[in-house]
């Protein structure tokens, strides 16, 4: 093999490594859970939590949200209420995030959801109701990056609201291109050295 041809080789090595890894589609739901179930880490890309006293359970309600179930929070051990934090933390950095409030009885502001990239704070988005019940309303935090955590709070819909179909896509880790030069800089150099072996 020629220096130019190892060069060429390692350039397109190089070049395919900058492709950006593909990402793929999460799509949380809360369907085929029992109501009342509480949600923690039954989902392999995050962790529900709420604040102090409180958690997330499912609340079964047909015509509100997508289906059956939603989510909404409780006092441990008690009914729901729907006016508490729920905080989600993902097991790697997503991007493309969305979801869906459902069931708010105001119009404009209902809550509130903190957003962190890259396990820093970076905004506060503010959360709005259609004061329609039954017709969920978008939660867009798509033009957020590397998000590693939202934290939703604020609630001050009169009835409280709740949350369903938890949507972002989480990247494919890859090698840098740097090492993958180097990997083919060696592999090159191994064959290399065999050829010139056989020949000596």
């Amino acid at each position: 093999m020629s220096v130019q041809s190892l060069a060429r080789f390692v350039a397109t090595l190089a070049t395919i490594a900058i492709v950006p890894a593909p990402a793929f589609a999460a799509l949380i739901t809360f369907e085929g859970l029992a109501n009342g179930t509480v949600i923690t880490n039954q989902f392999p890309d995050v962790t529900f939590s709420a604040n102090a006293g409180f958690q997330n359970l499912v609340s079964a309600q047909p015509g509100i949200g997508f289906g059956t179930n939603f989510i909404c929070t409780a006092p441990i051990g008690g009914f729901i209420n729907c006016a508490q934090e729920t905080n989600l933390d993902f097991t790697a950095p997503v991007n493309s995030l969305q979801f869906w409030q459902v069931g708010d009885n105001a119009i404009g502001v209902v809550a509130q959801v903190d957003v962190f990239e890259n396990f820093a704070f970076s905004s506060t988005v503010d959360i709005l109701g259609s004061n329609d019940f039954n017709t969920p309303n978008l939660v867009d935090l798509t033009s957020f990056t590397d998000v590693t955590r939202i934290r939703i709070h604020s609630i001050t819909d009169p009835g409280g609201v709740g949350w369903d179909n938890f949507e972002f896509d989480e990247s494919a880790s890859v090698s840098e291109p740097a090492t993958l030069a180097l990997l083919a800089i060696g592999l090159v150099g191994a064959r290399l050295e065999r050829r010139r072996r056989q020949r000596g």
